[in-house]
């Protein structure tokens, strides 16, 4: 009995070790098997390289819209709209490339722990960029090579000449609208458009000093001749390019100033209400909110500058508060009211915000301060198309579109 019962319990002390021997392969079985699991994760996941890849990718592609885009004008004004059809549609083609390449870029930003999709997303990003670069690289080769064998030295400085004296004449014009733009408005409300006639003049001046070292009788080579001219019709296109800067930012003033005038219309009403509902106030605390916020309104009305986009800016604003302090006794139908009201001057401020931003993002500028635009731009564009049926939701968003524009200059300068 004695020689079973030992039996017995080595028996059991033998399947006792056996059991945690086991245990222990399994546990360290299933330590390895999610440790290499886990080396994937991190390895899909590199936040920092999609982003870099994508953003990239994203810089170039624009860029090369950017250049496409100056070009193909640049070939209408050499060659006609006709013989530019093909380029312009390679251009059309290469925009709708690059709205998926900022949507996809969106995406990585929103998700950015979505390993394996972002890093899907950032190799379509290379590859559409690579296809923009292809199409209108191809484009403008086929017009370097039609510049140089299709025009003859004489007809091409013939037709600069013409577009020079014209450009001249529009530099007359535009100087004298900018100078009396200055005299109502500060330099700074005009943007780049403020010393846009100063550059064009400079391009100018450079482009007629080309054209006469390429006239007939040079002794420079073929090649170099054509050259010369070639960057003599980059510079007039460049001035051409300044001088549309004066007229464009006069439209953006005068829209402001018709915003702003109706935004004070508007900001009467407002006070009215405002005071009334003052008086009706539940409590002292609203009370002195809505009053607080009609001093508010007053100060803006009454102010006067140089710079209507900046008035607007704070008349909007203390319409803003006016509203927030109304908020609880304004029917739905009063805020649908109010929010298309709102929603001209807030636009005007847009579109003068993505212009100013525009003329910021250049070709240094980050992918985020072009993502940043583009965020912008999509926004205003949504707005326009809900108006009629959510005018809340078209002043949110254009709300939003201006914020977008805001940050888009100060990452292009900062």
């Amino acid at each position: 009995m004695e020689l079973v019962g030992s039996v017995a319990s080595g028996l059991v002390a033998g399947g006792v070790t056996l059991l945690v021997v086991v245990a222990a392969v399994m546990v360290g079985g299933i330590v390895i098997v999610a440790r290499r699991r886990r080396r994937p994760g991190r390895l899909l996941k590199a936040p920092d390289d999609v982003r870099r890849r994508a953003g990239s990718a994203l810089v170039r592609a624009d860029d090369r819209i950017a250049e496409g885009e100056a070009d193909v004008e640049f070939a209408i004004a050499q060659f006609g709209e006709r013989a530019a059809q093909d380029y312009r549609a390679a251009v059309r083609r290469a925009r709708a490339d690059r709205d998926e390449i900022f949507r996809l870029h969106r995406l990585i930003d929103d998700e950015p722990d979505a390993g394996l999709a972002n890093r899907e997303r950032a190799d379509r990003i290379v590859m559409l960029a690579d296809r923009v670069d292809r199409g209108l690289g191809e484009q403008a080769a086929a017009f370097r090579d039609r510049r140089s064998l299709e025009s003859t030295a004489p007809d091409r400085l013939a037709r600069l000449s013409t577009r020079i004296a014209e450009a001249r004449q529009r530099l007359i014009d535009a100087t004298k609208q900018r100078d009396a733009l200055l005299t109502h408005h500060d330099r700074a409300s005009l943007g780049a458009a403020a010393d846009a006639p100063e550059r064009a003049a400079r391009s100018l001046d450079r482009a007629e000093t080309l054209a006469a070292e390429a006239t007939p009788g040079s002794t420079a080579a073929a090649s170099s001749v054509m050259a010369t001219i070639s960057e003599a019709e980059r510079l007039l296109f460049s001035a051409e390019e300044a001088l549309e800067q004066v007229p464009a930012a006069a439209a953006r003033l005068d829209d402001a100033i018709d915003a702003l005038q109706r935004l004070r219309d508007d900001a009467r009403d407002a006070r009215t209400e405002a005071l009334e509902a003052a008086e009706k106030a539940p409590d002292g605390d609203t009370g002195a909110a809505i009053t607080t916020a009609v001093a508010q309104l007053d100060r803006a009305a009454r102010a006067d500058g140089t710079d209507p986009l900046e008035q607007l800016s704070d008349l909007r604003d203390a319409m803003d508060a006016v509203e927030v302090s109304l908020a609880s006794s304004r029917t739905q139908a009063q805020r649908l009211a109010h929010a298309r009201e709102a929603y001209h001057a807030a636009r005007v401020q847009a579109e003068a915000q993505i212009a100013a931003a525009r003329d910021a993002v250049g070709s240094r500028s980050s992918a985020g301060a072009r993502a940043r635009l583009e965020d912008a731009v999509d926004e205003l564009r949504a707005s326009r198309g809900m108006l009629e049926t959510d005018p809340v939701g078209a002043l949110d968003a254009v709300r939003r579109a201006l914020t977008n524009a805001r940050d888009a200059e100060v990452l292009a300068r900062y």
